[in-house]
């Protein structure tokens, strides 16, 4: 199996990280914060590098969505662990806008070169996903720097809400069930459920949203820790698509807390801690193994 070059195809470690960090410091694990912290902006370096390798294109706007909401949550995580919003408005000023454009971009893709797209994939989302992630940003913010930010973040909602939720509904409908080094792709569709959650409290107030949602989650749930776990315990081989099993968890976990869930949101944590770790040696097995082969 060929991977992609380092650059936004693996940005989903650093969107698993840069959660990671947010969530470890809203539950009081400062360590944990700092540690994932410095991990997220040593990834979000490599891969902005890394961009040269994978200009965009419309086949792959699914990894530019990826690497916009790296780029948006390692920004939010820098700002919880030091307190100083400029990391958070710098990562939204560029990460809102370039979530907008990919979700667009995906979406003319999907109408005008359907052939690229045939056999229906979780990953088809991840550009429609990303500007929700920048609406719960924005809605941060608009605490604290106007209401621009809030009718922003309204916008980015319902961008998401109206293109996302159809194409995941489209894809659960075809069955076609992702396995191996991409069966963490099986968690994408959480991660509009978790980060709309999120969204929709502090942008409308609407905890209900988020009990619905959270109830909706469940078979979704059960169905991406089937596919998942199962490539675990074959110890599938290695892909960015692994990470695809963190960010999702990491955003059930903030719209938990959001909601006022705290035991639940703590046990998202812990799952969504087991789900990095097990990535992490997953990535560090098939690493050794290729310096083994060098």
């Amino acid at each position: 199996m060929t991977l992609p070059k380092f650059g936004p195809a693996w940005a989903g470690a650093l969107m698993g990280t840069s959660i990671a960090s947010s969530l470890t410091g809203l539950h009081g694990f400062h360590v944990a914060q700092v540690v994932f912290a410095l991990i997220a902006a040593g990834l979000l370096v490599v891969f902005t590098v890394g961009v040269r390798n994978e200009p965009p294109r419309h086949q792959n706007m699914a990894a530019w969505g990826m690497y916009s909401m790296g780029l948006l949550a390692c920004g939010s995580a820098w700002t919880a662990l030091t307190g100083n919003d400029v990391f958070q408005l710098v990562s939204w000023w560029i990460g809102a806008p370039l979530a907008i454009i990919v979700c667009l971009w995906q979406l003319w893709g999907l109408w005008k070169q359907s052939a690229h797209y045939t056999e229906p994939a979780f990953p088809w989302g991840l550009a429609l996903v990303s500007p929700m992630v920048a609406a719960t940003s924005a809605g941060q913010l608009a605490t604290h720097h106007g209401e621009f930010y809030h009718c922003a973040g309204e916008l980015c909602f319902f961008l998401t809400f109206f293109t996302a939720i159809p194409l995941f509904l489209y894809c659960y409908w075809s069955r076609t069930r992702p396995r191996g080094a991409a069966a963490g792709t099986a968690w994408i569709p959480l991660g509009v459920i978790g980060q709309s959650t999120a969204a929709s409290t502090l942008l409308f107030d609407a905890h209900l949203y988020g009990l619905i949602m959270f109830t909706l989650a469940v078979p979704c749930v059960l169905y991406a820790m089937y596919c998942f776990y199962e490539a675990v315990l074959h110890w599938a081989p290695y892909g960015p698509g692994w990470w695809g099993s963190t960010f999702p968890v990491g955003t059930l976990c903030l719209g938990a807390w959001d909601e006022g869930w705290h035991t639940l949101s703590l046990a998202l944590l812990v799952l969504l801690l087991l789900h990095w770790g097990v990535c992490a040696v997953r990535f560090g097995s098939w690493e050794l193994s290729q310096s083994g082969a060098r």
